[in-house]
């Protein structure tokens, strides 16, 4: 299938005919492949028509690879989204957080996409890919970290894995900066409304950010930072802070009403182990405050009937 808008070409020379253009979600069969110049191509025949010729590789999707898009998309459905992404340069697009996963889509440096998750993956095989080759201070490490991402829905494929060192987290405008030196947001959620003095209505958020050297490779974040808008001054201020802790993506949340929101965050206690956590912003007396609750362990499997 066509992920983007392509043109179908009479051969792989360097200098070829147009023959045809292709759309996004066009239906293709594949007959040949072959690599030209660095460039690999794909001879194809567009479902429905009678015309075949040459495109780019890199604008096809194979079907087996949609599939598997679809099947993450389905396992990932509940998570939402954390922050948002760039990509720094030209990335493989993967199924799995895995150097040598199948590759779904190659995207373009700029590409946006909204972060659901990290993961760190032992290193296993030799870097070949100078897309996914660690950087200067990673070249000790022996784990990568990798990033689930989502696509708008127009997208044909709408998840996927991104190795982290291509990855840019970007953060939302309106609190850009606004953790200062030394630290690296990883998590931006809007929440709530509050309105300037202009009469704008302006979000909230629930801020996770951690030490950018940070001695830490499990944890995604070692600092939560609620702030909420001031009406008069127009300027963030904090709502609530809590610094250390040990925090994990994804954070869960529930913010669809304009008075109060609620954020379930895993935390690791001084053993690793996961705990959950509840925090609950609401809007009282036209001030947003937060709260901290421990959520109730899980109950163990009934033991009726056992001796």
């Amino acid at each position: 299938m066509i992920s983007e808008r392509a043109e179908m070409f009479n051969s792989t020379a360097l200098v070829n005919s147009k023959v045809g253009q292709l759309q996004k979600g066009d239906r293709l069969a594949i007959y040949h492949q072959a690599e030209v110049n660095g460039i690999e191509w794909l001879k194809v025949q567009k479902e429905g028509e009678s015309k075949v010729g040459w495109v780019e590789a890199r604008h096809v999707v194979y079907r087996r690879l949609l599939d598997a898009c679809l099947a993450l998309d389905q396992e990932y459905a509940h998570v939402q989204p954390q922050i948002g992404g760039r990509l720094k340069r030209e990335t493989r697009l993967r199924v799995q957080p895995r150097r040598d996963a199948d590759v779904i889509t190659v995207l373009k440096s700029g590409t946006e996409f909204d972060i659901l998750k990290r993961q760190r993956v032992e290193r296993r095989i030799a870097v070949t890919d100078e897309t996914e080759k660690p950087g200067a201070d990673e070249a000790d490490v022996k784990y990568d970290s990798w990033y689930l991402v989502r696509f708008p829905e127009a997208s044909i494929y709408r998840i996927g894995w991104l190795y982290g060192g291509s990855v840019e987290l970007i953060e939302p405008p309106a609190v850009a900066g606004i953790i200062g030196g030394g630290r690296r947001m990883v998590g931006a959620i809007p929440f709530g409304v509050t309105l300037d003095k202009n009469g704008a209505a302006l979000r909230n958020y629930f801020i996770l950010d951690k030490q950018i050297f940070s001695n830490d490779p499990v944890a995604d974040f070692d600092r939560i930072y609620v702030v909420r808008l001031d009406a008069k001054s127009g300027n963030y201020t904090c709502a609530y802070y809590e610094l250390p802790v040990r925090g994990m993506y994804p954070v869960a949340y529930q913010n669809d009403s304009d008075t109060e929101a609620r954020f379930m965050v895993t935390l690791l206690d001084k053993n690793g182990n996961p705990t959950q956590a509840e925090y609950t912003a609401a809007l009282v007396n036209n001030v947003w405050t937060v709260r901290k609750g421990k959520l109730p362990a899980p109950t163990p499997p009934s033991r009726k009937g056992k001796r």
